[in-house]
Parts: structure tokens; sequence; C-alpha cells
């Protein structure tokens, strides 16, 4: 096994020192540093903070300093966080890790951004009622497109990185939160929504989407159709429901086989656009990171977070089934989130080893704690134990 890898975001370094904190984590015995370069909102909880305890993110922004030349024809912006206004915080980052034999991953969100979702609504998933998700961009949409693929590879070229970690470079849900990450846009459904529906509003009507689909032949109106028809009889019925709809996305989809279609344009996209991003890290002979089993990846990251023993060796066991031969595997470990609801937690060091140890002889070619700033500071020296066992 390598040495873990630890998700890290740049401002914990501008509170306690780029080399101190370099210098703390490879003592740590940590070999690669998932970095943020670009994220989405948060409202965090820092339990070990040198100085502020919460802090509210800036929404959308990136942590580097983009390359101007290379942005001049886009549509779609970067916008450059308060925190590199007055230099290149994640190239400091880069410089001081290489000084102490440290990968850097750039921890990058692609599609998910709302602060550009609201300055570009059409390139937004639109709804079957046309109504826009600002936190999801498309990947369909050619401006949204090319926004990835720029930062991607303004990333790899001027960098001196190890990967690029890709989050959410797909189609994103009408929530904006999860099941564990809540958004703090006060979302609120005010009825009932099965299973069905949610998937029904997930669906992406944008112009770019519906004319790609429709280029390949799909009845999109078909769709658009049913899932509308579906929707307002769901809605003119609640709290009761019409016996009469569909009660699953599987009978949905066979009662209406054009969606079988547009799912499948859906999924072109998201590979073709992994493909495109493949094809400019290589020559800076980057790697590409992604959750998605896709053949442009060159490592496939799986989060286990929050899970039992049983289900990490299944998970990671599953996840190397399905590798191709030039891919490594690294497996996601989440290090001091125990909230009840919260999955299994990491209570201890052995605990840690353990959840360790059964990833890596399950197939796992090292792991990914989760992380570095959220997590209690005795979490975070639990790493010492994984690290000096190898």
């Amino acid at each position: 096994m390598t040495q873990p890898g630890l998700f890290i975001y740049p401002w914990n370094f501008s509170e306690e020192g780029v080399p101190q904190l370099v210098e703390y984590v490879r003592g740590l015995g940590i070999e690669r540093l998932y970095l943020t370069s670009t994220y989405h909102a948060g409202f965090f909880l820092h339990p070990h903070g040198s100085g502020r305890r919460v802090r509210m993110l800036e929404d959308g922004v990136v942590y580097f300093r983009p390359h101007q030349p290379s942005w001049a024809s886009s549509v779609i912006q970067p916008v450059v966080s308060e925190l590199c206004a007055a230099g290149n915080l994640f190239g400091e980052i880069c410089q001081t890790a290489r000084q102490y034999d440290l990968e850097v991953s750039a921890w990058t969100v692609c599609l998910h951004n709302t602060r550009l979702g609201l300055l570009h609504p059409e390139s937004t998933i639109h709804n079957v009622y046309g109504d826009s998700y600002p936190h999801a961009l498309t990947p369909a949409d050619p401006a949204a497109r090319d926004y990835v693929i720029r930062l991607v590879a303004d990333l790899a070229k001027n960098y001196p990185l190890h990967s690029i970690l890709l989050e959410a470079p797909n189609y994103r849900g009408r929530a904006h939160g999860g099941t564990w990450v809540t958004g703090h846009h006060h979302e609120r459904t005010g009825l009932h929504l099965r299973e069905l529906e949610e998937s029904l509003l997930d669906i992406s009507f944008n112009p770019a989407d519906v004319k790609a689909a429709q280029q390949a032949a799909v009845d999109v109106e078909a769709v658009r159709v049913a899932v509308r028809s579906h929707l307002d009889k769901y809605f003119k019925a609640a709290p009761a429901v019409d016996e009469e709809l569909a009660a699953t996305l599987v009978e949905f989809r066979a009662r209406v086989p054009e969606l079988v279609d547009y799912e499948a344009h859906f999924r072109r996209s998201e590979a073709s656009l992994l493909d495109e991003l493949k094809a400019v890290v290589e020559p800076s002979g980057v790697k590409l990171v992604t959750s998605a089993n896709h053949t442009s990846a060159d490592i496939v990251f799986v989060a286990a977070y929050g899970e039992s023993i049983e289900r990490i060796a299944r998970i990671t066991r599953n996840a190397k089934q399905q590798l191709a031969a030039h891919q490594q595997l690294v497996v996601g470990i989440r290090l001091g989130f125990y909230s009840p609801g919260m999955g299994t937690p990491v209570l201890s060091e052995q605990e840690l080893s353990r959840a360790v140890d059964t990833a890596i002889s399950h197939g796992a070619d090292t792991v990914a704690l989760y992380n570095y700033g959220e997590a209690p500071r005795r979490c975070i020296e639990w790493i010492r134990q994984i690290s000096s066992a190898e």
C-alpha cells in the first residue's frame, strides 16, 4: 500500500501557514493531498481551526489564479476566491508540497456551481416545466462544457500536479443537498414525492440536451409530454396518489420507452466530457481521478463514508472487479463524522486501522481520508498509526 491521501481545503493553509501545515501532514505519513481547486457553497464547522470555528464559504469560486489568456474567449468565466486576491495560495501550496515529496491532486468541482448557474441560467439543467436548477450546469451545454475543459486544462498545464480529482462532472439532481449534506438554500417540498417523482423532476430538458438527443433520433417530445402529464396528475391528486400512475421508475420506463433512449443521451454526454478532459490532461502527464468507472479515468475513487467493515469490503471488491488493467483504485474513508444517521462511525485508531486494512486487503491501492478541516484533531492524529504500520 502507498501511504494514504488526505482531503484538505486551502483555507486550512491560510490559517495555519503553508510550510507549517505541509510539514505537519507529511509528518503524519500522508503521501497525497486532495487540495480544493474549485468548490461550491458550504457552511462548515472546523473543530480545530486556529482562528475561526465556523466558515461560510464563497460560493462557486476557484482557489487558484487562472491563466488569463486561456480564458479570453470563454463565455463562462471563473471567479477567483478572496483567499487568492493578493497571490496564488494554491500555487504556493503545490510548490511547498513538492519540496516535501508530497503529491497534490486538484480536488475540482466541475458542474455544481450556483454562482455560475445564476449568472448563466441558459447553461443549467431545466426541468420539464422549464425551471432552472442554478446549482447544476448541464454537461450538454457548450458553454458549461467549455468552462470545465478550460478549468481542467488550466490546472494541468500550470501547476505541478499528480492528478485532478473530478467532483460533479455529471448531471445533478433537483435537490441541492443530499442525505448527509444539505444545502443552505432553505429547500422546501410541501408534499411527499416518491422516488419516481423525484427522478422525473431531475430530468434535464435544457435546450442543449434536447437538441443533442434529437440529433441522436431520440423522441424527446414524447418524454416531455409523458413526464409533465405524470407530474401534473400527481400534484393534482396530492396528498392522495392517483393509482393509475406508474409507481416506480422501472414501471414508468416500461410505459415510456423513449425515456430509456433519452437517458442514454445523458450517459453519452457525461462520457464524452470525460474523454475530452482526459485529452487535455494527458500531455501534461497529469492523471484523471473520477468516481465513474470510465476508461478515461486513470484512478477510480469510490467513497465508503460511514460504512461498516462488511460494506467497505463489499464496495472495494465490487469496484476492483470493474477496473480496467490501467486503472488504480482509491477508497475514501470519512473521519470524525459520527452523528446519528451518519452511518458507522470511526471512533478509535484501531477502528481506522481496521477500515483501512479492509479496503487494502480487498483490492484498494490506497485510501483517501476525509477530511483535515472538518475532522477533530485527535482523529487526524490517528493517521500516524496507519502510516507507520506499513
